[in-house]
């Protein structure tokens, strides 16, 4: 019986750290507390703390990158996320369809299936919405430059500004 106590005491495998770090890594995904996740994942609050820390690192190094770069990069993070939720979405809805049409050959479904059946489809149409609105809108560089070309449009241009002393 020691021995089984020894061999759990002390720091984990390296396989065993990287589980570790996932389960409090979707904790820190889905913005629980360091508590919460301690609690959730039932690992003591240091290593959850511990964690964070490095999480909150990994945010801090990564916002030194170029600005724009970041910017383009979390927007396609943001439409494959969406992508994503509407085949979970779509698959939910196909999985109802076939439900229905079972239960159409039984009898009349009630009609709070029906009522699922469309929430699901606008939950759909809403994320379809969004991926595009998303994809379509200009990122930092373009809208930038456009307000740059706007503002030297209605002062005058560039020379304007030499011949002012702003530029």
């Amino acid at each position: 019986m020691q021995d089984d106590d020894v061999q759990n005491r002390g720091r984990p495998s390296k396989p065993e750290q990287l589980r570790i770090r996932e389960k409090i890594r979707e904790c820190f995904e889905k913005g629980l507390s360091s508590f919460t996740a301690a609690k959730v994942t039932g690992y003591d609050i240091k290593t959850v703390n511990k964690y964070y820390n490095e999480f909150y690192q990994e945010i801090k190094n990564s916002t030194s990158q170029d600005f724009i770069q970041r910017c383009k990069e979390e927007k396609e993070q943001a439409i494959i996320a969406i992508e994503n939720e509407i085949l979970q979405s779509c698959k939910i809805r196909d999985d109802l369809e076939k439900d229905i049409k079972k239960m159409e050959k039984k009898s009349k479904p009630e009609n709070w299936v029906y009522k699922r059946r469309i929430e699901i489809s606008r939950h759909i149409t809403n994320l379809q919405t969004l991926r595009v609105t998303l994809a379509i809108s200009p990122t930092a560089d373009i809208t930038l430059k456009k307000m740059l070309g706007e503002f030297l449009s209605n002062n005058g241009g560039l020379e304007a500004l030499i011949g002012d002393g702003i530029a």
